[in-house]
């Protein structure tokens, strides 16, 4: 039985992986797997050197057997071959969600690499993504920076929809 310090808002993590991390850049993909949307987010560490990034994946499971489809789709990921792709490119570690069934299934892998990011959204736009969608097999969208958009986005302009719902919203 679950006690309730066991369970993880998935919401309020989100949020608060901005506090720790900064956020570079987001991309819409598609799951080859039925064409299944998701968004990914690419962030770095907020302080220090850029010793790993992480890309947060949120893919739409509007039924239970979409959400099969995924987790077994996740799965399968060799996230070990972003050493035949990326540059500097030492572990990668991935945290699929595996809670209750939601209409979102969540995956995080942080990426680790051993060389100096002197420019990371030089890096991002012309290793990592493509890396990314190489490893995942996830067709990827438009790759966009949030520098370039944030303006004067916050918590509360996305507090009365759906989750994914939200997150399509902040994202766009």
């Amino acid at each position: 039985m679950k006690k309730d310090d066991d369970i993880v808002d998935l919401e309020q993590e989100f949020y608060d992986s901005f506090e720790k991390e900064q956020m570079l850049a987001y991309f819409d993909f598609t799951v080859p797997r039925g064409a299944i949307p998701g968004l990914c987010k690419i962030s770095k560490p907020k302080k220090g050197r850029t010793t790993y990034f992480s890309a947060i994946f949120l893919i739409d499971t509007p039924d239970e057997s979409t959400f099969k489809s995924i987790a077994s789709y996740a799965r399968n990921i060799n996230w070990d071959n972003f050493k035949n792709y990326l540059p500097g490119f030492n572990s990668a570690m991935s945290m699929p969600y595996a809670g209750a069934k939601t209409e979102i299934y969540l995956i995080e892998a942080d990426i680790f690499i051993d060389i100096p990011i002197d420019m990371p959204k030089q890096f991002v736009m012309h290793k990592l993504y493509p890396s990314i969608e190489k490893v995942t097999g996830f067709k990827a969208g438009t790759l966009v920076f949030w520098d370039d958009i944030k303006g004067d986005l916050t918590k509360d302009d996305v507090t009365h929809q759906s989750f994914f719902q939200k997150i399509k919203d902040f994202f766009s």
